[in-house]
């Protein structure tokens, strides 16, 4: 029911790779000898006048240190991308034109509505739900332990039958997308199991 961060860890992984792909064929043309043709004095006995020139400017030392903060920021932030969350949705506004009102609904309050819908399914032991998406396209988590002598095709047809439309009727728009993860509720020396539908 958390939202991980996997396209931010492919894209960074992605880039880093593409990084090291780059200095690796650099270091490999050097050593190879074949970097003379677009940068003379790279040759792998010589004393790579290029580098130490750009290292030896003044303000090489303000470069460093700004590329150093620079990776440290982005460090920080895919760290922090790695914390699993929820992403509900923001409160959702009901009416579309703003002069006869405006009522808003925080999506905690339909989520729990529709968990308590959840829990009127005899086979139901718990239930969780998050609504994301806006007022015009809702989209709705679910994820449901059931007994573990459940019919969980009987289960997921009165999730599709009748609580997502209870949830569709309340919101005044269909679901654009419905996600349900059955769990199954087994006793405490057995561990839980889940499928995702």
């Amino acid at each position: 029911m958390r939202r991980m961060a996997a396209g931010a860890n492919r894209t960074g992984l992605i880039i880093v790779g593409l990084l090291c792909l780059i200095v690796g064929v650099a270091v490999l043309s050097i050593s190879l000898g074949l970097a003379p043709a677009l940068a003379p004095g790279l040759t792998p006995d010589g004393q790579l006048q290029p580098v130490a020139a750009v290292l030896a400017l003044p303000f090489s030392a303000v470069i460093a240190l700004v590329v150093a903060v620079l990776l440290v920021v982005i460090g920080i932030r895919w760290l922090a991308a790695q914390v699993p969350r929820k992403d509900s949705a923001k409160p959702l506004r009901m009416q579309e034109d703003a002069r006869t009102g405006v009522t808003t609904v925080n999506a905690n309050v339909i989520a729990a509505a529709v968990v308590d819908d959840l829990e009127l399914t005899p086979e139901v032991v718990d239930a969780q739900a998050i609504l994301r998406g806006t007022a015009r396209s809702p989209e709705l988590l679910l994820h449901v332990d059931v007994d573990e002598r459940a019919d969980i095709d009987a289960v997921v047809a009165d999730i599709s039958d009748r609580v997502t439309h209870n949830c569709s009727q309340a919101l005044g728009v269909p679901l654009s997308a419905v996600g349900v993860e059955i769990g199954i509720a087994r006793s405490r020396q057995r561990k839980q199991r889940s499928v995702q539908l």
